[in-house]
């Protein structure tokens, strides 16, 4: 069973994808498991990005050309509470 993430938290990983990868904005799309899944538009015209984050160690994958790719020197530094 996936576990349920408080609203603070994933508003918490939405803000440090945004400042710390240069994004425009950034959308919570869902869970994969334990993973938390999200989109994001970029800066320049129509660029998009998927996202997952990996919980159980904070690392974050990018979908590139239809394979998820480790996002390197990124880990996500926001903590679930409880």
């Amino acid at each position: 069973m996936a576990k349920e993430y408080s609203r603070v938290y994933l508003e918490s990983v939405k803000q440090e994808l945004l400042n710390r990868l240069g994004l425009k904005q950034v959308y919570y799309k869902g869970t994969a498991g334990d993973d938390l899944l999200f989109e994001a538009t970029g800066f320049d015209r129509g660029t998009s990005h998927k996202f997952c984050v990996r919980t159980k160690n904070g690392s974050v994958d990018e979908a590139v050309g239809g394979k998820w790719m480790k996002v390197r020197g990124f880990t996500v530094k926001s903590k679930e509470l409880g």
